[in-house]
């Protein structure tokens, strides 16, 4: 299959703009997202459409720098989610601090199928999610990656982050636009994950359906820019970025 008919395969949709801490290595610990709130019904609905549509198979998260837990919609969008969609692998990036065992068996029974955890650093005494993985029998484990924030590899996120340095360099190719869109609150499409402040608007939900966006113009042409060395210095915030990681999550089922 020729790069202009292969669909994306991450999806990463912001139900809501908070998050309960603000770590070092984070943009939230300098500024705030650029949309606030939470994702209206009739947006996320619309990103289920145009994903039914195009018979997506892939990876969905419902994070960009939000802390997920912290939306009351989390459960029915999951539920409603894989309803619709019963073949996507439906993950949860989480900080832990609200993952109880109670909450963790209403989103597995919501539908989602597995759980990236990071330990942050600053987090307060009795962290909660330490508990609920003592919890957790050998099958539910598997269904769970729990890192410490000293095991993710980290960026300087487009360069809001200056003095994280992890020896990527601007000439690097990027291949992020090439397997994922972040949809954010609004229905924005971005690239990926590190447009923090949201300068690489591909197109908005309400507007074109996610295949329209992704085999347009615009997108088609920038990412197919990142796929060359040097290609990021071509467009901002990409030209400032030293991430040059792929998002993969595997779980044992």
């Amino acid at each position: 299959m020729s790069e202009n008919k292969r669909l994306f395969k991450i999806v990463e949709i912001e139900i809501n703009s908070r998050c309960n801490m603000a770590c070092s290595y984070c943009p939230n610990s300098v500024d705030e997202r650029v949309e606030q709130g939470d994702m209206e019904d009739k947006t996320f609905e619309k990103i289920l459409d145009s994903l039914e549509a195009s018979d997506f198979r892939g990876i969905v998260s419902f994070h960009f720098y939000n802390e997920p837990l912290l939306s009351k919609k989390l459960a029915p969008f999951a539920k409603l989610l894989k309803q619709r969609l019963p073949k996507v692998l439906l993950q949860i990036y989480s900080n832990g601090t609200l993952l109880t065992k109670k909450k963790f068996d209403e989103l597995r029974e919501a539908g989602v199928d597995a759980f990236n955890i990071t330990k942050h650093e600053d987090v307060k005494p009795n962290y909660i999610f330490d508990k609920t993985y003592e919890e957790l029998n050998e099958e539910e484990r598997k269904r769970v990656i729990y890192n410490n924030y000293t095991q993710i590899d980290m960026s300087n996120r487009s360069g809001i982050l200056e003095d994280i340095q992890n020896g990527a360099g601007e000439k690097t190719p990027c291949l992020l636009p090439s397997i994922m869109m972040s949809i954010t609150l609004k229905g924005n499409i971005l690239p990926c994950y590190e447009d923090f402040y949201q300068k690489l608007v591909m197109g908005n939900i309400h507007q074109n359906t996610l295949e329209e966006i992704w085999f347009g113009e615009k997108f088609s042409n920038f990412r197919q820019e990142l796929r060359k060395p040097g290609g990021r210095l071509k467009n901002s915030p990409c030209d400032k970025c030293n991430c040059f990681n792929l998002p993969v999550f595997r779980y044992n089922d």
